[in-house]
């Protein structure tokens, strides 16, 4: 009688349990036994001597292996094929071991994707499409990924200017239009369309991409713009690609600390990223409330699996170690303080853990959200780029690292870009001394 009272008892707080707990509970027992395997706890993280290997070899094959085709499973997302090659080519160039191409290759990429250079300006995400932003983010950076002049010469720079600046604010017809009430507050712009009230934000420093705006799209048209040195950065108040930017980032932040897709939205990780990086590479850091940011990204780490989440409540995922794990050094390339004790200020060798332990699919190459789904080119992007960006130490000529092999597996990454820090430099180099004959 009494086991049959507790078994009922146990069967009521199971139901009482919301689905967000029994989620967190499934995934923690999907990760825990990767950890449990090689003797690792986030607890006691620097204490760790166990084996866990980056698979370089298996990445690089399975990868090196898509050009020119995507597998059948990305076939629905071809709409974007720009930033597929971008996945590949980036994830291949990262790989320390394997990070050039050959110069034939390098030559049919730059043949592919001058084919979906539109004639009006941007780059489109397959053939009869119109141009838009992330395929033109994907494509440029590509270009700048291959370092070559046969990739820098194929844009056309006038008309890539020409394209940015017709689809900022263009959110109503090209018209820098927003709403504002007696205080100069911003306010939501509302329309009645077939009986429906429609909602949109219209503040000036967006840009379209294609029907909507938010600040994925505005980290996109900003990072194009200054790799090709189209940036004014002495007057970013008055450059048009840069007027009201700073204003429209700093209306996305919210009462969590992190950032909306756009006002009035729920923060997310991702677009955290977004606003963080356009703020560094404008100098303009200073202009949001940094000590509640550092509140909404260190509370993303996850206690058990060490990696990160992407929202308040959600589960862990392996691309949101790139997403929020770089935002730590986003920080820290503004202003060194955003250190303690010489180290990021959260728990790197655990974001690592849960990297390479229980997101590397050891049988087919690749890395993937969480155990039990599929690898994929965005989540391997990603979860490198954080692997190599989580082991910034303040001392010089030192890194932190769960083991020694991590320490030699990739090159470095500049995280406002996305892409190697050399490749950076040149590309910049390179339009800059164009812009100058």
């Amino acid at each position: 009688m009494e086991s049959e009272k507790k078994e009922e008892q146990a069967q009521k707080t199971e139901e009482k349990k919301l689905k967000t707990d029994i989620d967190q509970e499934k995934t923690e027992a999907k990760v825990l036994p990767f950890f449990e395997k090689v003797g690792f706890n986030t607890k006691t993280s620097k204490e760790f001597k166990g084996e866990a290997k980056f698979l370089t070899d298996l990445h690089y094959k399975a990868f090196s292996d898509f050009f020119p085709e995507l597998p059948k499973e990305h076939t629905s997302r071809d709409g974007r094929y720009p930033m597929h090659i971008f996945h590949i080519i980036n994830t291949v160039y990262l790989l320390k071991d394997h990070n050039d191409l050959e110069h034939e290759f390098k030559l049919k990429i730059v043949e592919l994707l001058k084919d979906l250079q539109h004639k009006d300006g941007g780059f489109v995400g397959a053939p009869k499409l119109g141009p838009e932003l992330l395929s033109t983010y994907g494509a440029v950076m590509t270009i700048a990924d291959l370092g070559i002049p046969e990739a820098y010469d194929i844009i056309d720079i006038p008309k890539m200017k020409n394209f940015l600046l017709k689809i900022k604010n263009n959110i109503f017809n090209n018209k820098e239009t927003a709403s504002f009430d007696k205080n100069g507050n911003f306010l939501l712009d509302k329309e009645n369309k077939d009986g429906k009230i429609l909602y949109r934000t219209a503040y000036p420093g967006v840009f379209q991409n294609p029907i909507n705006t938010d600040l994925w799209s505005l980290h996109a048209a900003l990072t194009v713009a200054s790799i090709l040195n189209l940036i004014n950065f002495d007057d970013i108040e008055n450059d048009p690609l840069t007027k009201g930017v700073v204003e429209y980032v700093k209306n996305c932040q919210n009462y969590e600390g992190g950032f909306a897709p756009e006002p009035f939205c729920e923060a997310h990780g991702g677009y955290t990223y977004c606003a963080v990086a356009i703020l560094v590479l404008l100098k303009k850091l200073n202009e949001i409330d940094v000590n509640a940011l550092l509140r909404y990204i260190v509370s993303r780490q996850m206690t058990k699996e060490g990696g990160f989440n992407g929202r308040t409540n959600k589960l862990v995922d392996c691309c949101y170690s790139f997403w929020i794990g770089s935002v730590f050094n986003l920080l820290t390339m503004a202003d060194k303080k955003y250190y303690f004790d010489d180290e990021l200020l959260y728990d790197q060798r655990s974001l690592q853990a849960y990297i390479l332990l229980p997101c590397q699919n050891t049988d087919v190459g690749g890395l993937r959200d969480k155990p039990g789904v599929y690898s994929d080119v965005d989540h391997t992007m990603h979860g490198s780029f954080a692997l190599m960006l989580s082991q910034e130490c303040l001392k010089e000529n030192q890194k932190i690292v769960l083991t020694p092999e991590l320490e030699k597996a990739f090159i470095e990454v500049n995280p406002i870009y996305e892409i190697p820090q050399d490749k950076v430099e040149n590309a910049i180099k390179y339009f800059a001394e164009k812009k100058c004959k």
